[in-house]
């Protein structure tokens, strides 16, 4: 990296530290600027002019936007005070230095979590997400100058980083969209619902892809008949709840990586959406684990750090938007079946993925009924997250079908009510014959061969899973309404998927878990 590069990195830093302390909104934006075009005249010395168009859009943005984008409350204080997070963020520069090249990208990267963290203000979380942006625009421009090439959809994914966050501070959906939407347009919903799922029957499809995308369009499909009849429902809900639906198939059917990321961010933004205005620190956490996560994917398949950071921000993101949990570990299915991992990576996947089911394990019992799906759901797809994490063939496939029928389980789950929606929830939570049992006892089996001494926390935290799902009391059981209950299609798709596949099926199913698929 020639000398200029390394200063304009350089400054980049100093803008960082900088709003750490800063005060004063319009001073902030001037200092995401000037990092924005340190950033830029970086990649254009390394010769990769096409990186330039992310940080210097988001700069003229700032500079020229119209008046009404700045916020009128001038200051925002820092939480600790500013000496409190230069010093965290003098610690975090330090502890970068062991990555090498990537130490400054990495730094600006935390530097703006950190930012992200120490602020209440919506305008200044927008700036930790440029900032962010930035940080992975520098990464991206060091590692192609060291010979990686690089496809467009990562610029893309720049690009679309703090946007969506930032219209969202400024837009506000048209008056008539906030009305009552008209009893048909529940039709049309489920409508073009069920085309999503004829399109994913017949549109040829890689073979991760096939397995998975029919799935989450019969789910999209079935929310969109169980949500038909809500009189109150908005347009611009409803719209946005299809929308969701469908970023969600999409997520799982590209190959590419940073393509699938952007599906992920587009559910992200289309499902917080309606609940923005008092969730909007979970949304930016979630903004923040995607920004980790591409720089993790950037670095993906190099030093144990690209590991780390698409552990940390898969986990962030799932952790906010339940729906996305499933499909982020399809995503890890995926690049786990390119190439297998280093022992160091198969170990801090495991510890990742063992926490995360130990918290779901746990949090149920202090969050409401509507809640306990989610976590039960997140618990789940952590535990075969856990299973692909094994770095075996015979692991892999445990999790690819649990994975399976956590998504038909949930769909039965989130559909019904009465003692029909109990039975299910006792099927998400593992309690057997139903639901996902058969997909956990073969997670048991790959953990019981290949790391033993993973099944007692493991079967700890099933055991409180189980007992949460438990119900209270016995449900009013009224045998024509169970029978009617469209339910039992995704409960009954579980039951065949689980105890009676078909011997092709299965090979196929252990032919894409070997990564032969």
């Amino acid at each position: 990296m020639t000398a200029v590069a390394q200063g304009m990195a350089g400054l980049a830093l100093v803008m960082a530290f900088a709003m750490l302390c800063i005060r004063q909104i319009r001073a902030a934006a001037l200092l995401v600027g000037v990092q924005s075009v340190a950033v830029a005249v970086c990649a254009v010395v390394l010769r990769q002019p096409a990186m330039t168009i992310p940080p210097l859009l988001l700069a003229a943005a700032i500079w020229f936007a119209p008046a009404y984008i700045v916020p009128p409350e001038p200051r925002t204080l820092p939480l600790g005070g500013a000496k409190l997070g230069l010093g965290a963020g003098a610690g975090l520069a330090v502890v970068c230095q062991s990555q090498g090249g990537l130490a400054l990208p990495l730094a600006i990267v935390l530097l703006s979590v950190l930012l992200a963290a120490t602020r209440r203000h919506r305008w200044m979380s927008v700036m930790a997400l440029v900032e962010t942006q930035n940080g992975i625009v520098l990464a991206a421009c060091l590692i192609t100058h060291m010979g990686v090439h690089l496809a467009i959809p990562f610029e893309i994914a720049c690009l679309m980083l703090p946007v969506p966050l930032a219209l969202a501070a400024i837009l506000r959906p048209p008056t008539p969209w906030d009305e009552r939407a008209p009893s048909w347009w529940g039709w049309i919903d489920l409508g073009l619902s069920f085309c999503v799922f004829v399109v994913t029957l017949l549109v040829p499809l890689d073979p991760t892809a096939s397995v998975f995308a029919p799935l989450l369009s019969l789910d999209g499909a079935l929310r969109s008949y169980r949500r038909r009849n809500r009189k109150a429902m908005s347009l611009f809900n409803r719209c946005l709840a299809l929308l969701s639906s469908v970023f969600l198939v999409l997520a799982v059917c590209p190959v590419s990586p940073m393509v699938a990321w952007l599906a992920v961010v587009a559910v992200i933004m289309t499902s917080l959406m309606p609940v923005l205005a008092r969730r909007w620190t979970e949304a930016v956490l979630a903004f923040l684990g995607a920004g980790v996560a591409l720089f993790g994917l950037l670095t993906f398949g190099g030093p144990l750090l690209g590991y780390f950071s698409v552990f940390v921000g898969f986990i962030a993101i799932g952790a906010v938007v339940p729906d996305l949990a499933v499909v982020l570990v399809i995503l890890l299915f995926r690049l786990a079946t390119r190439a297998p991992w280093p022992p160091t990576v198969d170990a801090l996947g495991i510890l990742a993925a063992l926490i995360a089911v130990l918290a779901c394990a746990v949090l149920p019992r202090w969050h409401a009924p509507a809640a306990r799906v989610n976590l039960l759901q997140q618990g789940q797809a952590s535990m075969a997250a856990l299973s692909v994490c094994l770095g075996e063939a015979d692991g892999r496939f445990a999790a690819l079908v649990l994975l399976v029928l956590l998504i038909l389980t949930r769909s039965a789950a989130r559909l019904t009510d009465g003692i029909m929606c109990r039975v299910a929830v006792a099927g998400l939570a593992g309690i057997p014959p139903l639901g996902v049992f058969p997909g956990f006892a073969l997670v048991v089996l790959a953990v019981a061969s290949h790391e033993a001494w993973l099944l007692l926390p493991l079967g700890m935290a099933s055991i409180a899973m189980m007992v949460t799902a438990l119900p209270r009391r016995v449900p009013a059981f009224s045998p024509r309404t169970a029978m009617a209950s469209v339910g039992w299609l995704p409960l009954g798709l579980a039951v065949l998927a689980g105890y009676f596949a078909p011997e092709g099926l299965v090979r196929w199913w252990h032919l894409l878990a070997a990564g032969r698929g």
